[in-house]
């Protein structure tokens, strides 16, 4: 008996609750506000608010995944949400009737769309990586550059009359499950398996990590950071797409601030703003937690106003958790 208690008091000695809270309380906090959501709003669970999030989620979640590549890097792009914009408006243009004085096929417009958002992609990583300027104020330029582009070629105003194909995989489902949600998990194959069996994906957790160091230690860092904001730019163009698709429209005004969400999502998850440190199921649990927290307070009846502040003060708080966390300044 002796013996056993003595084994028991090891077994508790080990558990460190605040190393289990470090490592599950993304998990913890999920499960927390689905339970309270449930309860103030029975039909949160229902099988059709569930796929409407998912829906609402996918789009933000694919720009997450995007952005974490950068975040991880240390690096960022301020101009995400004017990007998604202009990928809307420059798509919805090209195949919407009338618009360039012909209709081309779809298929021509989503290529349309991911080459824009690329190309923004490519010119803002090469001035970070080549004139070695912050990615803030580079990134601050380009958000600048995209929705004065997107007004000029929507003269303003919104894009509309996409053909039935535009439309189909932000709209239709394959089964129960929505097409944007499909896109949604094969981006995240792909980003999993970039970063965790691929060597650029090790690269950019050197480079985040301490950029001089993977310099000295041989790694081509001006090449690891233009193929990462390519890559967050193919997956920018993919998310435009999909967001002009679901609602069958596209105005340069749209996504003002989606930057936020898309990092929000990020940290939220555990992606350290310090660089260094994130998954890609880090940047998913984090979409999720803020696709939930927002479709909770949709349901709620939370105006837009304090919305605007809850997320905000979210984003503080992960912040502050995430320098405890890491230890970095």
């Amino acid at each position: 008996m002796e013996q056993k208690g003595k084994d028991l008091g090891v077994k508790l000695k080990k558990f460190d609750a605040r190393q289990f809270l470090q490592g599950h309380g993304i998990i913890i906090g999920f499960i927390a506000i689905v339970g309270l959501l449930s309860i103030a709003r029975p039909n949160f669970l229902s099988i059709g608010n569930i796929v409407t999030m998912l829906r609402q989620v996918s789009g933000i979640g694919i720009a997450t995944i995007g952005i974490g590549f950068l975040i991880i890097m240390s690096c960022n792009d301020l101009g995400l949400g004017s990007v998604l914009a202009l990928v809307g408006i420059l798509s919805g243009l090209t195949v919407s009737t009338g618009a360039f004085g012909l209709a081309l096929p779809t298929g021509v417009g989503f290529l349309v769309g991911i080459a824009a958002s690329t190309m923004v992609a490519l010119f803002a990583g090469t001035i970070i990586a080549k004139a070695r300027i912050p990615a803030f104020i580079v990134t601050m330029g380009t958000m600048s550059i995209c929705r004065g582009l997107a007004l000029i070629f929507a003269h303003g105003m919104p894009v509309a009359n996409f053909p039935a194909a535009f439309t189909y995989l932000g709209t239709a489902n394959l089964g129960p499950i929505p097409w944007s949600v499909i896109m949604y998990i094969m981006v995240i194959g792909v980003a999993w398996y970039i970063l965790n069996k691929r060597p650029f994906g090790r690269y950019i957790y050197a480079v985040g990590s301490n950029e001089e160091a993977a310099r000295v230690a041989g790694i081509n860092v001006d090449r690891v950071k233009i193929l990462a904001y390519l890559f967050e730019g193919i997956t920018l163009g993919i998310a435009g797409i999909l967001y002009a698709g679901r609602l069958k429209s596209a105005s340069p005004t749209f996504a003002t601030g989606y930057e936020l969400d898309a990092i929000a999502g990020c940290i939220i998850g555990g992606v350290s703003f310090s660089g260094g440190i994130g998954t890609v199921s880090d940047m998913v649990i984090g979409a999720l937690l803020l696709g939930v927290i927002n479709n909770g307070m949709d349901l709620l009846g939370v105006e837009a106003f304090y919305k605007q502040v809850v997320k905000g003060a979210i984003i503080i708080i992960a912040v502050l958790i995430d320098r405890k966390r890491t230890g970095r300044s």
